[in-house]
């Protein structure tokens, strides 16, 4: 844990897993959730990024509730009805994969995770225009979710609006739809609409959200292509896959070393290193005082430390029977410190650590540390914003994986290509691939 300065505000850099879950599961409690002052400056509820009822935006009772109702329609048992239109989509971009034979891993994958959205979250055809026309969409959402709020053409900020206009359309339409009973049965947005205690600008607001948390889904399929070109790791998922007579998507949840990759894709090279709340009141972490008011930022796992320094081990979430867990090992924890006296922020006993120096400390300790082992890996939050849509993005993910390894092969123009971390965490070169074709 060290303290900095972003953009004129007091921040609290928060690694150690104890610490991060805390923080989490203590929301509405310790911290509360932060948005850029722009959201807040918007007038109109209709132009809101991410919309006044949505989940992202809300708090304490009124979250909760919504976040109940809506659960309901991103649902393990939902997404397993889903399956077959998550294969469908993956088997159209392996099938252009082969045709194209030399592509960016990254843009591709991105277009991949839109058409997986616009398929299976709401109903819209499963074709690459599709994800097409929403990845360039959202790319304009999203360029001006952090601008000055200037209404003039061509500014970040009026393409922000617009796109937001166009995607509410789309939704309004698919919407209409469903009401009509034109099919569309099974997707998340029939799902949202089924229940009762929904309005239809709730529904649209916290589709809208579900955007922007599918923003990350991409990025993390490509590391597939990174990852499992060759080496163990691909040898261990093909080796699984022979197994079965049927590489159905409902036989995906039952393939351990498979679902440990996704695991381990969701962990290295975490596109969202790190989550950003506000302190609610002064409260005591790990001995030192976080004061009111100061910006906690919670970060997703202990690998945020060490990009480009990584090693791709699924089998890390296999051995010592940690499938399922996320124990507290030497990786994710924070080294030792001296505990005498209570300390706070601001320094003395206790202080937290005023430059980076903490974190090269941290990253030498982490490097240390036995790579084999379960890890700090929180990448879809914890607690009562833990992401609604983790269910189909691990599903839409094995799916991925499954169609890449038993039925491809392919060479990565640079295997080693490194990630470059800021402004957005992305491979530098676009993870190049440089052949693609069937077994």
């Amino acid at each position: 844990m060290w303290k900095t300065n972003i953009l004129g505000s007091s921040t609290v850099m928060v690694f150690g897993e104890e610490d991060c879950r805390r923080l989490l599961k203590e929301e509405g409690s310790l911290v509360e959730v932060i948005w850029p002052d722009v959201t807040a400056e918007l007038v109109d509820a209709s132009s809101y990024w991410v919309g006044t009822a949505s989940l992202n935006l809300l708090k304490g009772g009124d979250h909760l509730r919504l976040k109940k109702v809506l659960g309901d329609a991103f649902s393990e048992e939902a997404v397993e009805v889903l399956r077959p239109t998550l294969q469908e989509c993956t088997q159209l971009f392996c099938k252009r994969w082969v045709q194209l034979g030399s592509f960016s891993a990254y843009d591709e994958c991105k277009l991949w995770a839109w058409t997986i959205f616009g398929a299976g979250v709401l109903g819209l055809p499963a074709t690459v225009e599709t994800g097409r026309r929403l990845c360039g969409l959202m790319d304009d959402l999203q360029g001006g979710f952090q601008t000055a709020p200037v209404k003039l053409p061509l500014t970040p900020y009026q393409k922000a609006v617009s796109a937001r206009e166009a995607i509410v359309q789309i939704v309004q339409k698919q919407m209409d739809a469903i009401s009509s009973g034109k099919g569309l049965r099974g997707c998340c947005l029939a799902n949202m609409m089924a229940q009762e205690q929904l309005t239809g600008g709730q529904v649209i607001d916290n589709v809208i959200a579900a955007a922007f948390g599918n923003a990350s889904a991409g990025p993390t399929a490509a590391k597939a292509f990174q990852h499992l070109a060759a080496g163990p790791a691909r040898e261990g998922v093909s080796g699984e896959l022979r197994k079965v007579d049927d590489i159905a998507c409902h036989h995906l949840q039952q393939l351990e070393y498979t679902n440990a990759v996704v695991r381990e894709m969701l962990r290295i090279t975490p596109i969202v290193p790190a989550l950003f709340r506000r302190a609610l009141k002064d409260f005591e972490l790990s001995g030192r005082l976080i004061p009111k008011g100061w910006s906690v930022y919670i970060h997703t796992g202990a690998s945020v430390q060490k990009y480009n320094q990584d090693s791709f081990q699924p089998q890390r979430w296999l051995e010592q029977g940690s499938a399922g867990s996320q124990s507290s090992t030497a990786a994710g924890r924070e080294p030792s410190r001296s505990s005498k006296g209570r300390g706070d922020a601001h320094g003395g006993s206790g202080a937290m650590p005023n430059d980076a120096a903490a974190a090269a400390s941290s990253l030498a300790a982490l490097s240390s540390a036995q790579s084999g082992c379960p890890e700090h890996s929180l990448p879809f939050g914890l607690g009562p914003r833990m992401c609604l849509g983790r269910h189909i993005v691990k599903a839409a993910l094995a799916v991925l994986v499954a169609e890449l390894v038993s039925k491809h092969d392919w060479h990565m123009g640079d295997p080693a290509e490194q990630w470059s971390v800021f402004p957005t965490v992305r491979p530098k070169e676009g993870l190049r691939v440089s052949s693609f074709a069937e077994l």
